[in-house]
């Protein structure tokens, strides 16, 4: 056999290796794609399932659509369930409550009367 035979010979296995490189390659890569996927379907089960469990499938689609847009500022919080509890703790001041003593009526508007 000559030296060009051999390199020949030697080419053709190099490329035969790189053929079944590359087709193992595409296997991985589709395993890889299919676990991520899985892990994605995993993943929504368990927020629907959370959503589910805590009663939130008593609201519309659109309600929760907007509550959960809401819920995205929380994404960046360094703490966002603390930031959350902090938001919806009782000692968080009212938002439309006016506090006592810090405005007066404007003159000619009558006093708010309580109700109850």
């Amino acid at each position: 056999m000559t030296r060009a035979e051999r390199l020949a010979q030697t080419e053709a296995r190099a490329r035969a290796k790189l053929d079944a490189d590359r087709i193992r390659l595409k296997q991985v890569q589709a395993q890889q794609r299919d676990a991520e996927r899985q892990a994605l379907y995993r993943r929504r089960m368990l927020v629907g399932k959370l959503v589910e469990d805590v009663g939130l499938f008593a609201l519309d689609d659109q309600t929760l659509a907007g509550l959960f847009q809401t819920l995205t500022a929380l994404v960046d919080a360094p703490d966002p369930v603390a930031l959350l509890e902090g938001l919806l703790s009782d000692s968080a001041s009212p938002v439309c409550a006016s506090v006592p003593g810090c405005a007066q009526a404007a003159p000619g508007v009558a006093p708010a009367v309580p109700v109850g």
